[in-house]
């Protein structure tokens, strides 16, 4: 036997034992996998957020600061930080006063809305006794409501509790990824040296250039879409703002901005932002609340299936079908951050076939300078 066939045999042989030992130890791997997800995710999400923020800071430095020669980095990294931590400060200054007097003027509208509710109730046929527990103003649910908290205090507190260890976790993995962001901006410059002197040594000269040219594809993809996505959300805020004028709806300004907050999530981010207008909506007028609704399911079907497709797939290079098909198959496969991912992903996997299907040679590009 051949010195090559042997060590063949031995690489597969090695290989089924390792498969089948990977195999039979599934759970264990599982939990590993897990465990190592839980000490990785403060990285990934300061990875994550250290790649937003490089958005906003190549724009400042060469805009704003570009004439800033002295700490130029750590000023641009502290205002991004301040233009994005105000603008959700003010959006929490537009929305709660506005949440604070829808609740005031529910509680204003209380015996009205229990008129109606009675009236209602005596048309469909409810007894005197259904429609007292409806009622309230009446004693009997307030104790009925007091019993159920009584009876289940203990599931209550364990709840609590969960919750706010949940919270206080959530919190601090968020910080830990914040810090470890601002670290990789800082030096950013010095860490790309360092993994191209790497990548050099391990990797051939051929499969060093296709990483590069795969890695500067997927910060132009992503960059573009992000980029992008922010006019969509725009887009959507300025056209929900305009409908809702026309159709006299209330909290126009507050709803607009939002829903065009809540669309940074692809095709169905501005779905939250119209739950929660619908119910600002309803505390005011149940009717008005239900014609918000009507108006923006037509928007966002205008906006989801013809405005977002167009918009975002010619600036990332991805044809409007696969934009819809991106965002359905990253949402079922990982949820809210799926959606986010989906669409730049599959447009880079999108122009790698095409590249391979050409059969051509040149290096790979982005898709907005093709």
């Amino acid at each position: 036997m051949k010195v090559k066939e042997f060590k063949d045999k031995l690489i597969l042989i090695t290989y089924g034992v390792v498969l089948f030992v990977l195999l039979m130890n599934y759970q264990w791997i599982g939990n590993v996998l897990s465990f190592l997800g839980t000490v990785l995710l403060p990285f990934i999400i300061g990875f994550i957020i250290a790649f937003i923020l490089n958005v906003l800071i190549k724009m400042l430095e060469r805009s704003i600061l570009k004439k800033l020669k002295k700490s130029k980095r750590i000023v641009s990294i502290l205002s991004s930080l301040i233009l994005i931590i105000g603008f959700v400060i003010i959006l929490l200054f537009i929305l709660i006063p506005q949440v604070k007097n829808a609740g005031l003027i529910f509680v204003e509208n209380i015996p009205e809305y229990q008129e109606t509710i009675f009236r209602i109730g005596k048309e469909i046929g409810l007894s005197n006794e259904q429609l007292e527990i409806l009622d309230l103003e009446n004693n009997r649910f307030g104790d009925e409501l007091s019993s159920l908290i009584a009876k289940n205090s203990d599931a209550i507190i364990n709840f609590s509790m969960g919750f706010a260890n949940s919270l206080i976790s959530a919190v601090t993995t968020f910080f830990v990824g914040l810090v470890f962001a601002i670290y990789i901006l800082l030096d950013k410059e010095s860490l790309k040296k360092q993994v191209k002197r790497l990548l050099k040594k391990i990797c051939s000269t051929n499969i060093y250039n296709n990483i590069i040219d795969i890695a500067s594809l997927s910060n132009n993809t992503f960059t573009n879409f992000l980029k992008v996505q922010v006019l969509e959300a725009c887009i959507l805020g300025i056209l929900c703002f305009i409908g809702m004028l026309i159709f006299r709806l209330p909290y126009a300004a507050t709803i607009s901005v939002l829903v065009g907050f809540t669309a940074l999530i692809p095709i169905f981010g501005a779905f939250i932002g119209c739950i929660i207008g619908a119910f600002l909506i309803f505390m005011i007028s149940p009717i008005k609340a239900l014609g918000f609704i009507i108006f923006f399911l037509i928007l966002q079907q205008i906006e989801g299936n013809f405005i977002y497709p167009r918009v975002v797939g010619g600036k990332i290079g991805l044809p409007s079908i696969w934009v819809l098909v991106a965002v359905m198959v990253g949402g079922s496969v990982g949820g809210v951050f799926g959606m986010l991912l989906g669409v730049p992903i599959v447009s880079i996997i999108y122009s790698l076939i095409k590249i391979y299907v050409g059969g051509s040679n040149k290096k790979v590009v982005s898709p907005a300078k093709e």
